[in-house]
């Protein structure tokens, strides 16, 4: 299995957040919300389904590979809670909606061809609980994530795929003195993921013109580490930010239908390539 991600950009503000936060008393409570903006390459792929077209012989029986490629334009917000050296953190992210295509091209199609525009976009949520060690410079968490890509087809496909599960990190800190900070961020997650595929175009039906249902409704799971780096500084005593940029991949495998005689992909893939800025309010 591989797999790379989680949600890094949290551990990143975390550590460095900690450092500008690091005056306070240590008995008091601080408070920090944010607010961000990040433009991710995102992909999430699904190998072919041999022989889920028979009887038809449409490209040999084998349904294709199914991509959903976009650059999302993603809006966040979340807030950090600081008291004794350890911390609480939620975020949450909503992309904007963006459009992708699939095209399939056989002579046994109407027209020779099969074409379906997708429009969709993508959600992310994350709690982390952590401590702050090594002078805060360092921290160790642990916490829980969600995430969710949702597309529909004007063919009338639908499209969703939700991951949720916990991970386990830790991150450190550089401080470049009278500029800023310096931060990377190394995790572990455990995630299952669930595939939900409706197809209800007519040519595509089941079981009048296929063998076996298109529709997909299968579970996966993934492991993997996530990783990623960020520059943060102080623009005022109660305002910072922080420009970070973070990967993910995950390939989910041991795909299990509901139905049994669904023929499934062999894996389901993600890939996630992100640059954000964020803006903190300490107060």
């Amino acid at each position: 299995m591989k797999y790379v991600s989680i949600m890094v950009v949290a551990g990143l503000i975390l550590s460095s957040t900690g450092i500008f936060l690091s005056t306070a008393r240590a008995d008091e409570m601080t408070f920090t919300p944010r607010a961000s903006l990040s433009i991710a390459s995102y992909e999430f792929s699904q190998t072919s389904r041999p022989g889920a077209l028979a009887p038809t012989g449409i490209n040999n029986n084998d349904f294709p590979e199914v991509k959903f490629d976009v650059t999302f334009k993603i809006l966040g917000v979340g807030a950090t809670f600081f008291k004794n050296g350890y911390y609480f953190d939620l975020a949450l992210q909503k992309s904007l909606e963006e459009e992708d295509s699939f095209t399939l091209n056989d002579p046994g199609l109407p027209g020779g061809s099969f074409n379906e525009n997708f429009k969709g976009d993508r959600e992310d949520s994350s709690m982390t609980l952590g401590r702050k060690i090594l002078d805060n410079r360092g921290a160790i968490y642990i916490g829980y994530k969600t995430g969710k890509s949702e597309a529909d087809g004007n063919q009338g496909q639908h499209l969703s795929f939700e991951e949720d599960g916990f991970f386990i990190g830790a991150n450190y800190s550089w401080v470049i003195p009278d500029s800023g900070v310096i931060s990377v961020n190394l995790a572990f997650a455990d995630l299952d993921g669930e595939l939900t595929e409706d197809v209800t175009n007519p040519a595509f039906e089941s079981p009048a013109v296929l063998d076996v249902p298109l529709d997909i409704n299968a579970s996966s799971d993934a492991q993997g580490l996530s990783y990623g780096i960020s520059w943060s500084s102080r623009l005022s005593n109660s305002l910072s930010y922080t420009i970070g940029i973070d990967a993910r991949s995950y390939t989910f495998d041991n795909i299990v239908d509901s139905n049994p005689a669904t023929i499934t992909s062999a894996e389901f893939e993600e890939t996630f390539i992100s640059t954000s800025a964020s803006l903190f309010f300490l107060f």
